[in-house]
């Protein structure tokens, strides 16, 4: 990267842009001049033309841009600093037909599709994301209906759209969308609104719309709404003449660009040892192959991710699915890079000073890098972006004074040198070869540096360690901030009613009155203010940065040393999926793989270790020093933030010596073992509202001692079991009965595509009904089933069908916080007690 970043510097490049940009309209021209010249006519003036230029923005997972850029410092992602560096947030810049629209991450408040408060069900399984992606559709009608009115559409209605053409969250979570239409019901809901519009255009003569060209962007879950909005918005507008028209406009996706994406089927406590896509992500991952439509795509991907749950969605595919000899590319026109950091480090969203990096400021943050990049991407394909203001000459900003950034626009793209040079050194060292490859490779770099900071123990003296010194939140501290947010929660939800604040009662007032005291006492402790708005708009997440660092060294060591031992039960660990039919498509993961892969990590973690560091721990060289100084002043820990903040505990079934796992669409670069697929898990032949499945399996670190040997952990001795997996209804705990399955239905593979064409061969599962509940455990599940539906009618719905009573246990099933027990808490004790 060069000295200074990659935005423009040059008027030519300001030029560059707009020539690509309205390259229709330049098309027209030429057009109309030939058109005169074969009649005769003298050459036509400029046509009265315009082309309409969309903008959309799919911000990452608890990302939130009116809320993030109110931070101190802020902490806004890539996403929401190229949203505002584009053309067609204000008036003028509409009327000239730019247009500019941004769709907070899932978990977060997106008030426009009715999600007031942030959401876990959000952050755990993506819910709301098709709602994000149907709006995304319904921008494209508010678009036209200004070009030709000049009036929006309005909240109501973009609302009542979305709501009809959403199979609701569930049920499209659940079912794969297998019990519903969803393109027929988008088709249904959005055409009769196209071709009204179609319509009043033919009406207009002038000016002519030329087309409509859009740039999509995405992070993390928002990349995988930005790819499946590409999708379904192609399934919506291809016509029988091979082209791709809304309401009677050509159009196309000039650039997609993405960040790091994640379609993963929830966190890692849900699904131990699995990786899979939610329903509305399945399918829909794909690039479209016309390049005709999706001109450009950019997908910028994290080479030291590891977390169990954030399986990443590769652009690579084959260009024939079902050809098994078919080897996996990438189409044209479309690019995959790899870049230092994890997720985050790559999408954007830590503020500098996050677990001690980028203490000398944004400039020093890991994601600059990536922004840039994506920004470059962006500019070269027409994107409508602004420039800094040194960039563009006298005329250009006379006559387009709204291209140059403001200062705070250009001060979110400021980038150090010092970390250029850095990023420059670690590109230097990268290794040629598949993206899958690589990645290993730079697991193993990232190791050779935890085994001296972590399992050598002299992360403790370094700075980024130490000044995170006092920061961490007490146990008491985290329950007063939860406090406060939820009486903040409470005051909000009574403004959007036009309601005045709730009136507390002597106890509450107490209660907030403490809280408050121990913020100040906190924000004073670590230099914050403690008048500063709390953000309601995302899940509160504490400050444990400390506790993370401390907790991922001893969770490394541990397993680096390695000190697990085992009982007697041979090696066998027991896990369980609870509601397995809350995923699109559930994989379970092969234990012997791991085992490779944490051999192959432990020992090239060592080898990368002596080439960093010499015998004192000092760096070896000017190289390697720079190399470390990137791992401790820039690269986080996404894996100790996951275990401390948001499970609490260690990642189930995961450790720091696994690979990713990257999904090509239908294949992966772990071998795996189709568990469910929509409504449907393998093996069992009654559908329920929800489905449990026990796996029994060797534990990968016994498994260790087949390819390490001198770790001494236990060798294993004769035939290797398989996974031994059961169902059960988890209303009861009831065993369910299984079916026998084909052997390529049971196998483990790195191309799931075959497994996933016989599964969706297999008949339906029968609904547990008293003609097929056929043993005293179905007929027991029957009845805790009919008692569900009927408390769930008697609070007012009528849930009668299976799929019904999945919306029921979707909805009512979540640990009750006033400590009274849930429906299915009760159900679950009359259960035991033999009441049902």
């Amino acid at each position: 990267m060069l000295e200074g970043g990659l935005l423009p510097r040059t008027p030519a490049q300001i030029a560059g842009n707009r020539r690509v940009q309205d390259e229709r309209y330049f098309q027209a021209h030429i057009r109309a001049q030939t058109a005169a010249r074969k009649a005769g006519n003298s050459p036509p003036m400029l046509p009265c033309a315009k082309t309409l230029h969309v903008s959309l923005f799919f911000d990452g997972t608890n990302n939130n841009e009116p809320a993030d850029k109110l931070a101190t410092p802020p902490t806004t992602t890539n996403i929401a600093r190229l949203y505002h560096a584009s053309l067609g947030a204000d008036q003028e810049l509409v009327e000239q037909g730019y247009f500019s629209y941004y769709m907070p991450g899932v978990g977060t408040v997106f008030e426009e599709i009715g999600e007031f408060e942030p959401s876990n069900a959000g952050l755990k399984f993506a819910t709301g994301g098709e709602n994000r992606i149907n709006w995304a559709l319904t921008r494209l009608l508010d678009v036209l209906r200004w070009e030709l009115s000049g009036s929006r559409l309005s909240a109501k209605d973009a609302r009542s759209m979305i709501e009809s053409m959403a199979a609701s969250g569930w049920l499209e979570t659940v079912s794969l969308g297998q019990a519903s239409d969803g393109q027929g019901k988008r088709a249904a809901v959005l055409l009769p609104h196209m071709q009204a519009l179609e319509k009043q255009i033919a009406a207009r003569p002038k000016p002519e719309l030329l087309g409509m060209q859009l740039y999509v962007y995405g992070f993390s879950r928002g990349a995988a709404e930005a790819r499946t909005f590409v999708n379904w918005l192609a399934e919506l507008t291809r016509q029988e003449d091979g082209g791709y028209r809304f309401a009677g406009i050509e159009l196309s996706v000039e650039f997609l660009g993405l960040f790091d994406t994640v379609a993963s089927v929830g966190i890692a406590d849900l699904a131990p040892f699995a990786d899979g896509h939610m329903g509305w992500a399945n399918d829909s991952q794909r690039l479209p192959d016309d390049e005709g439509f999706l001109r450009r795509c950019v997908h910028l991907v994290a080479a030291h991710e590891q977390r169990a749950c954030f399986p990443l969605d590769s652009i690579r595919r084959k260009a024939r699915p079902d050809d098994p000899d078919c080897p996996s590319g990438y189409r044209a026109g479309s690019q995959e890079f790899i870049y230092p950091g994890v997720h985050s480090d790559v999408g954007g969203g830590y503020p500098p000073g996050e677990q001690g990096k980028a203490l000398a400021g944004g400039a020093f943050v890991l994601s600059q890098v990536a922004l840039h990049h994506m920004y470059d991407a962006a500019y070269r394909a027409g994107a409508p972006l602004q420039a800094p203001p040194l960039a563009l000459n006298a005329q250009q900003a006379k006559s387009w004074p709204w291209l140059a950034m403001d200062d705070g626009t250009y001060k979110e793209f400021d980038i150090a040198s010092d970390l250029i040079f850095r990023f420059n050194t670690w590109v230097d060292q990268l290794s040629s070869g598949s993206l899958e490859d690589v990645m290993i490779e730079e697991l193993k770099l990232i190791t050779g540096w935890r085994v001296e900071r972590y399992a050598y123990g002299s992360q403790a003296r370094q700075p980024y360690f130490q000044s995170r010194q006092g920061r961490d939140v007490t146990p008491r501290e985290r329950q007063a901030f939860e406090t406060l947010h939820q009486y903040q929660l409470a005051e909000d939800a009574a403004a959007r009613r036009g309601d005045p604040a709730p009136v507390l009662t002597e106890r509450q007032a107490r209660e907030r009155e403490e809280a408050q005291a121990v913020r100040r006492a906190y924000e004073a402790r670590t230099g914050g203010d403690p008048e500063a708005p709390l953000n309601t708009r995302r899940a509160y997440d504490p400050p444990l940065e400390q506790r993370q660092l401390q907790n991922a060294a001893r969770d490394f060591r541990r397993d680096f040393i390695p000190e697990w031992t085992f009982g007697g039960d041979g090696g066998w660990s027991l896990g369980s999926m609870m509601n397995v039919l809350f995923g699109g498509l559930v994989y379970m993961t092969n234990e012997v793989d791991e085992a490779e892969e944490y051999a192959k990590l432990r020992d090239g973690g060592e080898k990368a270790c002596r080439r960093l560091f010499s015998r004192g721990g000092a760096p070896l060289d000017d190289k390697a020093a720079r190399l470390v100084a990137l791992f401790d002043e820039q690269v986080h820990d996404s894996r100790a933030w996951f275990m401390n903040a948001e499970l609490n505990a260690r990642e189930i079934w995961s450790d720091y010596f696994r690979y990713r796992c990257i999904f090509f669409d239908s294949q992966s670069n772990r071998s795996l073992k189709l568990l469910a697929r929509g409504m449907q898990v393998i093996g069992v032949g009654i559908a329920l509202g929800s489905i449990g499945l026990s796996i029994k399996r060797r534990n990968p670190k016994y498994l260790v001692g087949l390819v390490l040997p001198s770790l001494g952990t236990p060798v294993l001795r004769g035939k290797l079991g398989l996974p031994q997996i059961a169902a059960f209804d988890p209303l009861t705990g009831l065993a369910l009965p299984m079916l026998e399955v084909t052997e390529q239905l049971a196998a483990f593979s790195r191309d799931s595509g075959p497994a996933q064409r016989l599964a969706a061969a297999l008949p339906p599962p029968l609904p547990l009904s008293v003609a097929s509940a056929t043993t005293p455990e179905l007929r027991a599940i029957l009845a805790a089933q009919q008692r569900v539906a009927t408390a769930s009618a008697a609070a007012g719905g009528a849930k009668c069908g299976w799929l019904e009573q999945a919306a029921a246990l979707f909805e009512v099933g979540e640990p009750s916080s006033m400590g009274r027990p849930t429906l299915l808490e009760r159900v679950r004790e009359e259960t035991r007690d033999g009441r049902v």
